[in-house]
């Protein structure tokens, strides 16, 4: 149980920070309204749930990426997220526009999750930065741990993106765009940095 709770603890740590696809699920919620955000944020969830099963059978079988295709991946990842920073900083409407012709969140937002590259990436390097990495179980426990907190947080921020979206106004749609730019951007930068320290 223990291994449980602490797959969902390190999970709500993970979470938090706006990355891509939370940054598209708030603004699901805030252009679409409350159940189209929950929808979403099922989407998200249950790809979270599909990348934890592969991240298990990866890490637990001990087949690792070759060092050329991660890192590749991982650049490449890097440079995509500080080219959507910068087009969100400059043109932060176009976040408004893109969200707005979603029309099925719930597979719109498992599609961007499971696909994402720097989301496996992501798990992978969890899971096997774990002590107990191969040990199967615990390792599928942990997982499981992760997935409950994206079940747990993500219909949260995206209830909360609704709630406040009345509140924001056209301007603060325009500064939520700006800030996902910035933090979209400041993310490349670190996996970027990180690839080739």
């Amino acid at each position: 149980m223990d291994i449980l709770l602490l797959g969902i603890g390190i999970g709500l740590l993970t979470l938090i920070p706006p990355g891509p696809i939370s940054l598209t699920l708030m603004q699901v919620g805030a252009r679409h309204g409350r159940q189209p955000a929950l929808r979403g944020a099922l989407g998200v969830a249950t790809g979270d749930t599909v990348l934890g099963v592969v991240a298990v059978v990866i890490v637990g079988l001990g087949a690792t990426v070759p060092a050329l295709v991660f890192t590749s991946a991982q650049v490449a990842s890097a440079g995509l997220l500080i080219a959507l920073g910068a087009i969100l900083l400059a043109n932060p409407e176009i976040a408004s526009t893109s969200v707005d012709r979603i029309e099925r969140p719930a597979r719109a937002l498992f599609l961007l999750t499971s696909l994402t590259p720097t989301a496996l990436g992501a798990w992978i390097a969890l899971l096997a930065a774990m002590p107990f990495a191969s040990d199967v179980a615990q390792l599928s426990r942990f997982a499981f741990g992760v997935v409950i907190s994206s079940f747990l947080w993500h219909p949260v921020l995206g209830a909360l993106a609704s709630t406040l979206s009345n509140r924001l106004g056209k301007r603060g749609h325009l500064r939520m765009s700006r800030f996902g730019g910035l933090s979209m951007g400041l993310l490349g930068l670190i996996l970027g940095a990180q690839q080739f320290s």
